[in-house]
């Protein structure tokens, strides 16, 4: 009898490991990486628009970013992800994806004009931010990926209700440039039902194709937002050539 007990907790000791050992799939691995380096990009955006304008919005949404690159680098790691030296250095303003990067740089030229040109890329930033989660999170079965992503998609919701909090004190009233607009209106409302809807394709996207979206409505100068690409493409992106 107590063979066949040890037997059993043995057993079920395997299956519980083999549960946890549960390997991601490649286009999960990637929208992690891709998602690190996103938080760490609008983290790196902000903070040097805190430097420059000294705005409390941007010292307060960079330290949250900064929270949520931890968090998504320690899901990584958790999964058995393999996290590049490049990402795992957190130099600022460097970037192990050249997309990323063209994006950082063209952010910090744009809101480098003025502090309604920085509150108008920090906006874009959360709008994109906002759409990317909601892909990855369609994207993947991982339950622990899922929950983590919505739990960002809240916070990244929150800031772009900032962000157009601040520009309407400056006179602006800022239009979506990546979201469709009743996306928009309803985090703009605070409403729940946005949270279900996904933002660009459908599965297997979120690793961010770049566009000339923030030249719509008055949105910078140039900047380039980061969207979906796979199946079918969100709104305000452009099939890439082939």
């Amino acid at each position: 009898m107590k063979k066949l007990l040890f037997a059993l907790l043995a057993l079920s000791w395997l299956i519980v490991q083999g549960m946890n050992a549960q390997e991601l799939t490649t286009a999960d691995e990637k929208t992690l990486l891709y998602m690190i380096e996103e938080e760490k990009m609008a983290r790196d955006v902000y903070d040097a628009f805190e430097a420059k304008w000294g705005a409390a919005i941007f010292n307060h949404i960079s330290e949250a970013e900064g929270k949520h690159f931890e968090r998504v680098l320690g899901l990584a790691q958790s999964q058995g992800v393999k996290v590049p030296n490049a990402i795992e250095k957190n130099k600022a303003g460097q970037f192990r994806n050249k997309e990323l990067q063209a994006m950082y740089d063209e952010f910090i030229a744009s809101g480098s004009q003025s502090l309604e040109a920085a509150l108008r890329v920090g906006a874009l930033l959360e709008e994109t931010n906002y759409r990317d989660l909601s892909a990855a999170i369609a994207a993947t079965d991982k339950v622990a990926v899922q929950n983590t992503f919505t739990q960002l998609l809240d916070a990244s919701a929150n800031h772009l209700r900032a962000f157009s909090r601040n520009l309407s004190k400056q006179g602006v009233d800022y239009q979506p440039a990546v979201l469709p607009q009743a996306d928009f209106d309803a985090i703009m409302a605070d409403t729940d039902n946005v949270k279900n809807r996904t933002q660009g394709a459908g599965r297997g996207q979120g690793k961010g194709c770049c566009q000339q979206a923030a030249a719509q409505n008055g949105q910078g100068a140039g900047a380039k937002a980061g969207c979906c690409q796979g199946k079918g493409q969100g709104q305000g992106c452009k099939p890439k050539s082939r």
